[in-house]
């Protein structure tokens, strides 16, 4: 496992919403998995994109998590999830924290129709509630 630095919202805001980190796991003989945590910075993850090369599955937190009385989303928009899949060149893409809390600004609807408009919607693996999912490769 490998600890990726990641930004919650704004450079400004991080003394009020502290660090995030990302993480990359891999295994010999086994699909290379990049976790967002809840990096909201397309440039970290054109960083990570460069330090690590292609992921397999990106498991990628998006929702737009907004708190006030802040005005910016502190985690990935459902576009920037869709250009962070590009970048890292994943070939399945788990959206994550899009739904049940109050502080998600947007949805799973959201986050399909982004990875739709951007082409991409093939990679985004559909995730039913409470049933376990199978990710084909």
């Amino acid at each position: 496992m490998t600890a990726l630095p990641g930004r919650h919202g704004p450079r400004l805001l991080r003394p009020l919403v502290g660090p995030v980190t990302s993480f990359l796991v891999t295994s010999p003989a086994e699909p290379s998995l990049y976790v967002s945590g809840d990096n909201s910075s397309l440039a970290r993850v054109r960083e990570h994109a460069t330090r690590i090369g292609p992921v397999d599955i990106a498991f990628l937190f998006a929702g737009a998590a907004r708190v006030a009385p802040l005005p910016v989303p502190l985690t990935l928009t459902s576009a920037k999830a869709a250009e962070a899949a590009h970048l890292l060149g994943a070939r399945a893409v788990v959206g994550v924290h899009v739904e049940d809390w109050a502080h998600f600004s947007e949805s799973r609807a959201d986050l399909e129709k982004a990875f739709t408009d951007a082409g991409l919607h093939e990679l985004l693996v559909d995730t039913p509630r409470g049933e376990r999912v199978a990710i084909e490769l």
